[in-house]
């Protein structure tokens, strides 16, 4: 031995070092597999660096290893197909095309999306806060009705009672839903305006959050009935507002996270710039 670690001009020292070395990080990769798969058992599609701004405090290296780490361990996830909604005939302009967000309630966005259950298909929506990227209500129906609409937003406005929400435009795609005469009503007595996607991209916040609820967390729960299915999303819901990461947010905050060091006055700089034609360099498709 001493003579092989002289002919590669090594240390005793240098050897026991190397392998010294070599037992540590099969314990670091040990320790952010097992921290990872913990974290896969509620997010069952969270992504690798997701995974590590989720347990960061604990992991034992930085994100760049642990990120290649998982992607060689298995970990890689796979992107999902994406839906289409039918449009409606009395369109609202884009009003929030090109503008910036500063604060919470200054632009919400809803949408729906279709989920296949005991044999049918049921129809999930959801409002989000552009801003923090919370989701604000969720809803599931047996039918795509104008009142199944409705009551999602009422429950939104009901989470934020006591807030600001005087500024706030809801932003929706052309669905006939949200063309209605029973939608654009109900916004009228409220007092909030309406703002429409043109293109599936100009409501991308709210099909992003459709695709992560629906492939990243339903398709791993037992939803064969319409009751588990409510209860299906309800916990993702709440999974996705406290604990996920989200890489639009400061220090890749959850939403409820970024929310409470925003109450404590934390992150004054943060803004939100929507898409826009004359700013962007890429278009952003969302079939």
């Amino acid at each position: 031995m001493k003579r092989m670690l002289e002919w590669q001009d090594i240390s005793r020292q240098g050897a026991h070092q190397g392998i010294a070395r070599l037992d540590q990080k099969k314990r670091d990769l040990l320790k952010t597999v097992e921290l990872a798969s913990e974290v896969r058992e509620a997010h069952n599609q969270m992504g690798c660096r997701d995974i590590y701004y989720a347990v960061r405090e604990q992991m034992p290296r930085g994100r760049d290893w642990t990120e290649q780490a998982l992607l060689n361990s298995g970990f890689r996830v796979k992107s999902s197909p994406r839906s289409f909604t039918v449009a409606g005939v009395d369109i609202c302009p884009n009003l929030i095309e090109g503008t910036t967000m500063t604060a919470p309630n200054q632009v919400w966005q809803t949408d729906i999306t279709y989920v296949w259950c005991d044999g049918r298909w049921y129809y999930v929506s959801f409002v989000i806060d552009v801003y923090t990227r919370q989701i604000l209500a969720s809803r599931c129906s047996r039918d795509l009705s104008a009142a199944s609409q409705v009551r999602c937003l009422a429950k939104a406005f009901n989470s934020q009672k006591g807030e600001d929400t005087s500024n706030l435009v809801v932003h929706t795609d052309r669905g006939v839903q949200y063309t209605s005469d029973e939608f654009t009503s109900y916004l009228d007595r409220r007092d909030v305006r309406h703002s429409m996607a043109h293109y599936a991209w100009q409501n991308a916040y709210c099909e992003r959050v459709n695709r992560t609820i629906k492939h990243n967390y339903l398709a791993y729960y037992k939803t064969d009935n319409y009751r588990s299915l409510c209860q299906g999303v309800a916990k993702a819901v709440r999974l996705y507002n406290r604990s996920k990461p989200h890489r639009g947010l400061p220090s890749r905050l959850s939403p409820d996270q970024f929310i409470k060091e925003l109450n404590q006055g934390g992150h004054p700089d943060y803004r939100v710039n929507i898409w826009s034609p004359l700013t962007a360099t890429n278009r952003l498709h969302v079939n």
